[in-house]
Protein backbone atom coordinates (compact mmCIF):
# COMPACT_ATOMS: atom_id res chain seq x y z
CA UNK A 1 0.00 0.00 0.00
CA UNK A 2 2.98 2.52 0.85
CA UNK A 3 4.45 1.95 -2.53
CA UNK A 4 1.27 2.82 -4.17
CA UNK A 5 0.80 5.77 -2.33
CA UNK A 6 4.60 6.83 -3.64
CA UNK A 7 3.48 5.64 -6.98
CA UNK A 8 0.47 7.83 -6.67
CA UNK A 9 2.29 10.92 -5.64
CA UNK A 10 4.96 10.69 -7.96
CA UNK A 11 2.07 10.49 -11.00
CA UNK A 12 0.59 13.90 -9.49
CA UNK A 13 4.15 15.36 -9.48
CA UNK A 14 4.99 14.54 -13.27
CA UNK A 15 1.21 15.41 -14.37
CA UNK A 16 2.12 19.16 -12.73
CA UNK A 17 5.46 19.60 -14.44
CA UNK A 18 3.75 18.25 -17.98
CA UNK A 19 1.26 20.84 -17.04
CA UNK A 20 3.49 23.47 -16.42
CA UNK A 21 5.62 22.59 -18.93
CA UNK A 22 2.56 23.10 -21.45
CA UNK A 23 1.63 26.80 -19.75
CA UNK A 24 4.67 28.18 -19.29
CA UNK A 25 6.95 29.25 -22.19
CA UNK A 26 10.24 29.26 -22.34
CA UNK A 27 10.51 32.86 -22.08
CA UNK A 28 8.73 33.01 -19.26
CA UNK A 29 5.55 34.63 -20.83
CA UNK A 30 2.25 33.08 -19.92
CA UNK A 31 0.22 34.51 -22.83
CA UNK A 32 -2.34 31.97 -24.36
CA UNK A 33 -2.75 30.63 -27.51
CA UNK A 34 -5.64 31.94 -29.59
CA UNK A 35 -8.62 29.53 -29.10
CA UNK A 36 -10.55 28.35 -32.01
CA UNK A 37 -12.13 30.83 -34.01
CA UNK A 38 -15.28 32.36 -33.06
CA UNK A 39 -17.67 33.32 -35.66
CA UNK A 40 -17.31 37.20 -36.03
CA UNK A 41 -14.75 37.89 -33.58
CA UNK A 42 -11.34 38.99 -34.02
CA UNK A 43 -8.81 37.55 -32.10
CA UNK A 44 -6.58 40.07 -30.70
CA UNK A 45 -3.32 38.50 -31.53
CA UNK A 46 -1.65 39.78 -34.12
CA UNK A 47 -0.99 37.35 -36.81
CA UNK A 48 -3.95 35.06 -36.21
CA UNK A 49 -7.07 34.89 -38.53
CA UNK A 50 -9.61 34.68 -36.09
CA UNK A 51 -10.34 37.41 -33.86
CA UNK A 52 -8.83 37.74 -30.30
CA UNK A 53 -7.13 40.81 -29.05
CA UNK A 54 -4.02 40.99 -26.65
CA UNK A 55 -1.25 39.11 -27.91
CA UNK A 56 -0.08 37.06 -30.13
CA UNK A 57 0.77 32.76 -29.22
CA UNK A 58 2.81 33.12 -25.94
CA UNK A 59 5.91 32.27 -27.72
CA UNK A 60 5.37 34.63 -30.86
CA UNK A 61 4.79 38.04 -28.79
CA UNK A 62 8.54 39.12 -28.66
CA UNK A 63 9.87 40.42 -25.76
CA UNK A 64 12.69 43.20 -26.32
CA UNK A 65 14.61 45.70 -24.57
CA UNK A 66 12.27 49.28 -23.39
CA UNK A 67 12.96 52.54 -25.05
CA UNK A 68 14.24 54.32 -22.30
CA UNK A 69 14.22 57.87 -23.64
CA UNK A 70 11.31 59.85 -24.06
CA UNK A 71 10.76 61.35 -27.33
CA UNK A 72 7.31 63.03 -26.26
CA UNK A 73 6.32 66.66 -25.63
CA UNK A 74 3.94 67.26 -23.12
CA UNK A 75 1.89 70.08 -22.63
CA UNK A 76 4.10 73.03 -21.16
CA UNK A 77 1.38 74.99 -20.36
CA UNK A 78 -0.44 72.48 -17.74
CA UNK A 79 3.35 71.36 -15.96
CA UNK A 80 3.25 71.98 -12.21
CA UNK A 81 0.08 73.17 -11.94
CA UNK A 82 -0.49 71.46 -8.46
CA UNK A 83 1.30 73.69 -7.04
CA UNK A 84 0.19 77.10 -8.55
CA UNK A 85 -3.86 75.96 -8.35
CA UNK A 86 -4.44 77.94 -11.81
CA UNK A 87 -6.58 74.84 -12.73
CA UNK A 88 -10.58 76.15 -14.05
CA UNK A 89 -11.14 72.21 -14.68
CA UNK A 90 -9.26 70.21 -12.79
CA UNK A 91 -9.55 66.40 -15.44
CA UNK A 92 -6.47 65.03 -16.29
CA UNK A 93 -6.59 61.87 -18.75
CA UNK A 94 -3.47 59.32 -20.21
CA UNK A 95 -5.32 57.47 -23.06
CA UNK A 96 -2.94 54.69 -25.16
CA UNK A 97 -4.27 52.85 -28.01
CA UNK A 98 -1.52 50.62 -29.61
CA UNK A 99 -2.63 48.90 -32.78
CA UNK A 100 0.69 49.43 -34.65
CA UNK A 101 3.68 47.70 -33.20
CA UNK A 102 7.31 47.34 -33.99
CA UNK A 103 7.60 45.18 -37.25
CA UNK A 104 4.24 43.91 -38.24
CA UNK A 105 4.04 40.02 -36.34
CA UNK A 106 2.33 41.88 -34.02
CA UNK A 107 0.00 44.16 -34.97
CA UNK A 108 -3.41 44.86 -33.64
CA UNK A 109 -6.39 46.68 -35.56
CA UNK A 110 -8.33 48.65 -33.52
CA UNK A 111 -7.12 49.53 -30.08
CA UNK A 112 -6.21 52.74 -31.68
CA UNK A 113 -9.93 53.46 -32.49
CA UNK A 114 -10.25 52.21 -28.55
CA UNK A 115 -8.76 54.94 -27.38
CA UNK A 116 -9.59 57.77 -29.75
CA UNK A 117 -13.45 56.43 -28.60
CA UNK A 118 -12.31 57.09 -25.33
CA UNK A 119 -10.53 60.93 -26.09
CA UNK A 120 -13.76 61.69 -27.68
CA UNK A 121 -15.96 60.81 -24.69
CA UNK A 122 -13.52 62.94 -22.53
CA UNK A 123 -13.37 66.01 -24.43
CA UNK A 124 -16.75 65.98 -25.80
CA UNK A 125 -19.23 64.33 -23.38
CA UNK A 126 -17.37 64.90 -20.05
CA UNK A 127 -15.38 68.22 -20.03
CA UNK A 128 -11.97 67.22 -19.84
CA UNK A 129 -10.16 70.27 -21.59
CA UNK A 130 -8.18 68.54 -24.32
CA UNK A 131 -4.56 70.13 -23.04
CA UNK A 132 -4.89 68.16 -20.22
CA UNK A 133 -5.47 64.95 -21.90
CA UNK A 134 -2.72 63.12 -23.35
CA UNK A 135 -3.31 60.48 -26.58
CA UNK A 136 -0.46 58.43 -27.14
CA UNK A 137 -1.38 56.29 -30.51
CA UNK A 138 0.93 53.78 -31.43
CA UNK A 139 4.29 54.38 -32.14
CA UNK A 140 4.25 57.24 -29.80
CA UNK A 141 3.38 54.68 -26.55
CA UNK A 142 7.25 53.61 -26.26
CA UNK A 143 7.81 52.85 -22.44
CA UNK A 144 9.90 55.95 -21.93
CA UNK A 145 6.44 57.84 -23.32
CA UNK A 146 3.90 55.82 -20.95
CA UNK A 147 6.57 56.74 -17.80
CA UNK A 148 6.76 60.44 -18.82
CA UNK A 149 3.03 60.58 -19.66
CA UNK A 150 2.25 58.78 -16.09
CA UNK A 151 4.54 61.33 -14.15
CA UNK A 152 3.01 64.36 -15.97
CA UNK A 153 -0.30 63.06 -14.25
CA UNK A 154 0.90 62.45 -10.87
CA UNK A 155 2.48 66.19 -11.46
CA UNK A 156 -0.48 68.47 -12.10
CA UNK A 157 -3.31 65.85 -10.60
CA UNK A 158 -4.71 67.07 -7.12
CA UNK A 159 -7.19 66.00 -4.37
CA UNK A 160 -10.19 67.44 -6.07
CA UNK A 161 -8.73 66.51 -9.58
CA UNK A 162 -10.70 63.81 -11.96
CA UNK A 163 -7.87 61.41 -13.12
CA UNK A 164 -8.31 58.46 -16.13
CA UNK A 165 -5.92 56.57 -17.26
CA UNK A 166 -6.92 53.69 -20.39
CA UNK A 167 -4.95 51.34 -22.20
CA UNK A 168 -5.77 49.32 -24.99
CA UNK A 169 -3.54 47.02 -26.85
CA UNK A 170 -1.18 43.86 -25.85
CA UNK A 171 -1.50 42.26 -22.37
CA UNK A 172 1.18 40.01 -21.22
CA UNK A 173 1.66 37.72 -18.12
CA UNK A 174 5.46 36.44 -16.57
CA UNK A 175 6.33 34.54 -13.63
CA UNK A 176 7.80 37.00 -10.96
CA UNK A 177 8.29 39.87 -13.71
CA UNK A 178 7.85 42.61 -10.99
CA UNK A 179 8.74 43.13 -7.03
CA UNK A 180 5.31 42.71 -6.00
CA UNK A 181 4.60 39.61 -4.02
CA UNK A 182 2.47 37.98 -6.88
CA UNK A 183 3.79 34.77 -8.06
CA UNK A 184 2.28 35.42 -11.79
CA UNK A 185 2.63 39.37 -12.90
CA UNK A 186 0.38 40.82 -15.22
CA UNK A 187 1.82 43.81 -17.86
CA UNK A 188 0.53 46.14 -20.51
CA UNK A 189 3.10 45.47 -24.03
CA UNK A 190 4.41 49.18 -24.90
CA UNK A 191 4.91 50.11 -29.22
CA UNK A 192 8.48 48.02 -28.94
CA UNK A 193 7.06 45.33 -26.75
CA UNK A 194 8.93 45.78 -23.95
CA UNK A 195 6.57 45.05 -20.65
CA UNK A 196 5.21 47.25 -18.03
CA UNK A 197 4.06 45.08 -15.06
CA UNK A 198 1.28 45.55 -12.94
CA UNK A 199 3.06 45.66 -9.75
CA UNK A 200 4.92 49.32 -11.36
CA UNK A 201 1.96 50.76 -12.02
CA UNK A 202 0.69 49.88 -8.94
CA UNK A 203 3.83 51.76 -7.33
CA UNK A 204 3.40 54.77 -9.56
CA UNK A 205 -0.77 55.11 -9.24
CA UNK A 206 -0.14 54.73 -5.48
CA UNK A 207 1.45 58.58 -5.28
CA UNK A 208 -1.87 60.29 -6.99
CA UNK A 209 -4.35 62.23 -4.36
CA UNK A 210 -6.88 62.34 -6.50
CA UNK A 211 -10.38 61.27 -4.99
CA UNK A 212 -11.63 60.47 -8.22
CA UNK A 213 -9.78 57.75 -10.35
CA UNK A 214 -10.65 55.62 -12.90
CA UNK A 215 -8.44 53.34 -14.99
CA UNK A 216 -9.67 50.73 -17.80
CA UNK A 217 -7.73 48.38 -19.25
CA UNK A 218 -8.68 46.24 -22.75
CA UNK A 219 -6.13 43.78 -23.24
CA UNK A 220 -5.85 40.20 -22.40
CA UNK A 221 -5.25 39.21 -19.03
CA UNK A 222 -6.77 42.49 -17.72
CA UNK A 223 -8.36 41.12 -15.20
CA UNK A 224 -5.22 40.43 -13.28
CA UNK A 225 -4.38 44.47 -14.13
CA UNK A 226 -6.66 45.15 -11.03
CA UNK A 227 -4.16 46.20 -8.28
CA UNK A 228 -3.20 48.83 -10.42
CA UNK A 229 -6.76 50.55 -9.71
CA UNK A 230 -6.92 49.44 -6.12
CA UNK A 231 -4.16 51.33 -4.71
CA UNK A 232 -6.20 53.75 -3.00
CA UNK A 233 -9.60 54.73 -1.85
CA UNK A 234 -12.46 56.72 -4.31
CA UNK A 235 -10.73 54.63 -7.37
CA UNK A 236 -12.32 52.25 -9.90
CA UNK A 237 -10.13 49.72 -12.44
CA UNK A 238 -12.43 48.37 -15.07
CA UNK A 239 -10.90 45.64 -16.63
CA UNK A 240 -11.89 43.65 -20.58
CA UNK A 241 -11.57 39.84 -19.31
CA UNK A 242 -11.12 38.31 -16.37
CA UNK A 243 -7.33 37.58 -15.87
CA UNK A 244 -6.94 34.36 -17.24
CA UNK A 245 -9.10 35.33 -20.34
CA UNK A 246 -8.31 37.02 -23.55
CA UNK A 247 -9.72 40.54 -24.84
CA UNK A 248 -11.57 40.52 -28.32
CA UNK A 249 -12.41 42.66 -30.91
CA UNK A 250 -14.18 42.82 -34.08
CA UNK A 251 -14.03 43.78 -37.48
CA UNK A 252 -17.39 44.99 -37.42
CA UNK A 253 -17.68 46.96 -34.90
CA UNK A 254 -14.14 48.35 -35.18
CA UNK A 255 -13.82 48.35 -31.75
CA UNK A 256 -12.28 46.23 -28.81
CA UNK A 257 -15.46 44.41 -27.92
CA UNK A 258 -15.55 45.81 -24.34
CA UNK A 259 -14.30 49.42 -24.91
CA UNK A 260 -17.28 49.51 -27.82
CA UNK A 261 -19.98 48.78 -25.67
CA UNK A 262 -18.59 50.66 -22.61
CA UNK A 263 -17.70 53.80 -24.70
CA UNK A 264 -18.85 54.05 -27.84
CA UNK A 265 -22.39 52.48 -27.19
CA UNK A 266 -22.62 53.85 -23.31
CA UNK A 267 -21.25 56.65 -23.02
CA UNK A 268 -21.05 58.28 -26.87
CA UNK A 269 -24.16 57.03 -27.86
CA UNK A 270 -25.37 57.52 -24.53
CA UNK A 271 -26.99 54.25 -24.16
CA UNK A 272 -25.88 53.34 -20.63
CA UNK A 273 -28.27 55.88 -18.90
CA UNK A 274 -29.99 53.71 -16.82
CA UNK A 275 -31.49 55.83 -14.25
CA UNK A 276 -32.54 58.76 -16.86
CA UNK A 277 -30.45 61.29 -15.32
CA UNK A 278 -28.72 62.51 -18.31
CA UNK A 279 -25.45 61.48 -17.80
CA UNK A 280 -23.76 57.80 -17.57
CA UNK A 281 -21.30 57.14 -14.83
CA UNK A 282 -18.65 54.76 -15.06
CA UNK A 283 -20.80 51.64 -13.16
CA UNK A 284 -23.88 52.20 -15.57
CA UNK A 285 -21.04 52.19 -18.86
CA UNK A 286 -19.55 49.20 -17.37
CA UNK A 287 -22.87 47.12 -16.50
CA UNK A 288 -23.89 48.13 -19.82
CA UNK A 289 -20.67 46.74 -21.19
CA UNK A 290 -20.82 43.66 -19.12
CA UNK A 291 -24.61 42.51 -19.96
CA UNK A 292 -23.60 43.54 -23.94
CA UNK A 293 -21.20 40.98 -23.92
CA UNK A 294 -22.83 38.54 -21.93
CA UNK A 295 -25.48 38.03 -24.47
CA UNK A 296 -23.05 37.14 -27.72
CA UNK A 297 -21.39 34.51 -25.51
CA UNK A 298 -18.21 36.39 -25.61
CA UNK A 299 -15.43 33.82 -24.27
CA UNK A 300 -14.82 36.97 -21.80
CA UNK A 301 -16.42 38.84 -18.80
CA UNK A 302 -15.34 42.17 -17.92
CA UNK A 303 -14.19 43.26 -14.16
CA UNK A 304 -14.74 45.92 -12.15
CA UNK A 305 -12.92 46.86 -9.06
CA UNK A 306 -15.19 49.56 -7.41
CA UNK A 307 -13.76 51.62 -4.27
CA UNK A 308 -15.65 54.59 -5.10
CA UNK A 309 -18.61 55.41 -2.91
CA UNK A 310 -22.29 55.81 -5.27
CA UNK A 311 -21.70 56.36 -8.86
CA UNK A 312 -18.18 57.74 -10.31
CA UNK A 313 -19.87 60.74 -12.61
CA UNK A 314 -16.47 62.22 -14.75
Amino acid sequence: MRLKGVLVAVSLVFLMVALLVITIPAFGSLDSVCPARLAGHVCRQAGHNSNIKGGVSPARLPLRKPIIKPTIDLPSNTLNLKSTNSVTTDKWAVIIGISGYFGTQSDLKYCDDDALDVYNALTTIYGFPPDQVVLLLDSMATTANIQATIDWLIANEGPNSMVVFYYSGHGSRALRGDTDRELIDESIVPWELSRIYDGELALKFKTLESSKVWVGFDSCYAGGMDDVGITGLNRIDTQACRETQLSYESNLLQNGYFTYFMIDAAMLQGKADANGDGVVSIEEAFKYAENSMRSLRLRQRPEISDQYPGEMIL
